[in-house]
């Protein structure tokens, strides 16, 4: 019976000697109202309490919760909670507390910047294809119709001579255009497609 006591004793001095050291603290952003969690977590003995302070020395309410560890040692679970609304590099701090004691440990939180949008900068490179491919097929098409008006205006004036070796050349050249018109716009139509998809 007295090993009992003294282990009981010791088990108990050394309870009184736990403080919340390890800190594990995490931030979060809920995406639909933009407000930041804090949330700081330890275990220690006796129980403690979680005090809440901005860098501009402002006492803040947190909520908290307290459950028993399952260690041997029976350390005291505390986990407090701060849901804020605030600004990238602002700072704050989750200090606990313990009943009866004058030592206290704190914890520093940075509030870090947003996340780009991966979403969102894919969009705009759509966006930027989508420009980009309608102004060649407009540069195509410009150009195409050039050179259909020019055709217009020999055809007209009856210049054209059938068995000349001129004609002969010029249609060739013609088509030739023609066909670098169409080969232009599947290549565009092409590019498009590799940017929307």
């Amino acid at each position: 019976m007295r090993i009992y006591s003294v282990l009981t004793f010791m088990a108990y001095c050394c309870l009184l000697k736990a403080p919340y050291h390890k800190i594990y603290h995490t931030i979060s952003v809920d995406p639909v109202t933009s407000e930041h969690e804090l949330t700081c977590q330890a275990e220690g003995y006796p129980e403690a309490e979680v005090i809440w302070t901005s860098s501009h020395h402002q006492v803040l309410s947190g909520k908290t919760s307290i459950t028993s560890s399952k260690r041997e040692e029976k350390l005291f679970n505390v986990t407090s909670t701060l849901r804020i609304n605030t600004t990238a590099d602002e700072i704050f701090y989750c200090t606990f507390r313990r009943l009866g004691h004058e030592e206290n440990n704190t914890a520093e939180l940075v509030i870090p910047e947003p996340y780009p949008d991966p979403a969102k900068k894919r969009n705009h490179l759509v966006i930027l294809g989508a420009v980009f491919l309608f102004l060649h097929v407009t540069l195509a098409v410009i150009f195409c119709l050039k050179r259909n008006v020019r055709m217009m205006d020999v055809e007209k004036c009856c210049t054209q001579d059938m068995n000349s070796k001129q004609q002969n050349v010029e249609k060739a050249k013609s088509q030739e255009d023609d066909m670098n018109c169409s080969r232009t716009q599947a290549l565009t139509n092409i590019r498009l497609w590799s940017l929307l998809t």
